[in-house]
């Protein structure tokens, strides 16, 4: 068979005058000029070494480095969202904004095209000599903007640099993606007062249903690989309890005195910090007394409510003012838009969401619950959660956290919970009771 760019006779034979060496090579030299075709370099890259043409400067762009892992491809590749670097980049990032980003801030659709014109216009893979090493530690180390310096061009439908350099940097986000969120709708239902005790009640607030875009998207630093961009649903409003169970409501509930006998114990007005066997336990009492469905919000539930239905970038420094310290009482700080406290804090906060699953996928309504604590398996055995809301950490981010509570002064800190009530209470609930 002949060669690549080697022209054919109508019945497919090269013609006698064709069969010359020089013009086989001269008719390839045009044809792979006309059609740029690749050799393949470092990653899967496109190999721009053997070009003739004049060596092109080397410029500096600013972004996240990222590989596959994070967008979940299967391709090997590594690839910089580009936020800064010479005019043309400094450009279409401020073109971006100026057109993508609303001043009342993204909800679900908005935060979806947002990405995709980031990926669509500035989105560099990354070849060149240190392009293996980038790729594998992008996978544990996108924890900072990086500064890429290196030859960009344009091959094979995508946008390259060929890096030479690659160091840390800073990057500055516009305001209006570090402003407060602010929520496109407000809660339409009254509080649900839950009784703990003859003394004692927490206030829960109304979530109503929505869509968001949950997770981390890849323009935002930092970005980890357990939290890909994607859209979620939640067809049904729930009531969320304004601030994580303390220790007081806790002991009321399940007539213990935790000073006496527990290690984990802070202060009693501080969140409580128990095993998932004893919160489910705490949350089946308080569904038999009040006659409302008592649970652990899922991952998805959690999400929306810290970001009062939003979908704007989670970065922490967002929610300086609502951090807290989970040693300490609750209802410290200042709340966000929807009247929630202690969304962020030290330590972590349960969600119902083992950790087994990871969505990448829209998805509506979302559950991963432990076969441990949905009567699968033994639920006296450990197993992992998901933890979100530490004060260290922007609001998407999530932790890979133990059933059992952990000492207040160790990593991960205090395991703290706070419940959820489905919107009916449970006599009203159509369908089979659990």
């Amino acid at each position: 068979m002949p060669g690549r760019g080697t022209a054919l006779s109508p019945h497919g034979r090269m013609r006698r005058s064709e069969r010359s060496p020089t013009i086989i090579w001269i008719r390839w030299l045009v044809l792979k000029s006309i059609l740029d075709i690749p050799v393949l370099g470092a990653v899967g890259a496109p190999d721009a070494g053997n070009r003739s043409a004049a060596p092109a400067e080397e410029v500096t762009i600013k972004g996240m480095v990222l590989n596959h892992v994070h967008t979940g491809e299967k391709e090997k590749s590594v690839f910089v969202y580009a936020l800064d670097g010479p005019p043309p980049i400094k450009s279409e990032f401020e073109k971006l904004m100026a057109q993508y980003y609303p001043d009342r801030g993204l909800d679900g659709d908005a935060a979806r095209t947002l990405l995709a014109q980031f990926t669509a216009r500035l989105k560099y893979f990354v070849d060149g000599p240190i392009a293996d090493k980038l790729e594998q530690d992008a996978t544990y180390n996108a924890r900072q903007v990086m500064a890429v310096t290196g030859v960009i061009a344009e091959r094979s439908g995508r946008k390259w640099i060929t890096a030479s350099k690659c160091e840390p940097t800073e990057f500055r986000y516009p305001g209006k993606m570090l402003s407060p969120d602010k929520p496109f709708v407000m809660p339409e239902r009254e509080p649900l007062l839950l009784k703990i005790s003859d003394h004692l009640s927490l206030k829960c607030i109304w979530v109503p249903a929505g869509r968001f875009l949950m997770g981390e998207p890849y323009y935002m630093c930092p970005h980890w690989q357990e939290d890909p961009p994607h859209m979620v649903t939640l067809t049904r409003g729930f009531y969320f309890a304004e601030h994580p169970v303390t220790w007081e409501m806790y002991d009321a509930a399940m007539a213990t005195r935790t000073p006496d006998i527990d290690p984990m114990f802070t202060e009693s007005k501080a969140p409580a910090n128990v095993s998932c066997v004893n919160l489910h336990d705490f949350c089946r009492r308080l569904s038999e007394r009040s006659g409302w469905r008592v649970r652990l919000p899922t991952a998805a539930e959690w999400d929306y409510a810290a970001r009062v239905g939003t979908s704007n970038p989670t970065f922490a420094g967002k929610y300086a003012d609502q951090a807290s310290d989970a040693a300490k009482p609750v209802k410290s700080r200042q709340p966000n838009a929807w009247g929630f406290y202690d969304m962020l804090s030290t330590g972590w906060e349960r969600v119902s969401d083992g950790t087994g699953e990871l969505d990448r996928q829209d998805m509506v309504d979302p559950q991963h619950i432990p076969p441990e604590d949905s009567g699968r398996a033994n639920r006296n055995a450990k197993h992992g959660h998901f933890g979100k809301g530490n004060a260290g950490y922007a609001v998407g981010e999530v932790e890979y956290i133990s059933s059992e509570p952990s000492p207040p002064k160790t990593y991960p800190g205090v395991l703290r919970f706070r419940v959820a009530v489905e919107g009916q209470p449970e006599a009203d609930r159509p369908g089979p009771k659990p």
